[in-house]
């Protein structure tokens, strides 16, 4: 199964990613990035990736606020981490168009 991968290192950004999923209250990113779901079909990499930016636009918003969430306070820097791994999880699993054609649109 190709899923999204956590390790020590990007704990924190999974925590934030499911976070922002549930308050979100979007099931297809929850499990994806829950490491439970991997992306099987080009409509499910364009819900992810339009599931991501609403995300971002969450954690930019709690940024600003100065929010700190489940005790993570550097959320700007683990949505940049979060980022380089749906980013690169996108491009090895052949979703690189898809997630560009999302992230031209934001």
């Amino acid at each position: 199964m190709k899923i999204l991968k956590s390790n020590k290192s990007t704990k924190e950004s999974q925590v934030l990613a499911i976070h922002y999923a549930k308050k979100l209250e979007n099931h297809l990113l929850l499990e994806f990035v829950s490491s439970r779901k991997e992306i099987e079909f080009s409509e499910e990499a364009n819900q992810i990736a339009l599931g991501f930016w609403d995300m971002t636009d969450l954690s930019i918003e709690d940024h600003a606020s100065n929010k700190s969430i489940e005790g993570i306070g550097s959320i700007e820097f683990w949505m940049q981490k979060l980022f380089n791994k749906v980013y690169g999880y996108m491009v090895k699993n052949g979703y690189k168009t898809q997630w560009q054609e999302i992230s031209n649109k934001r």
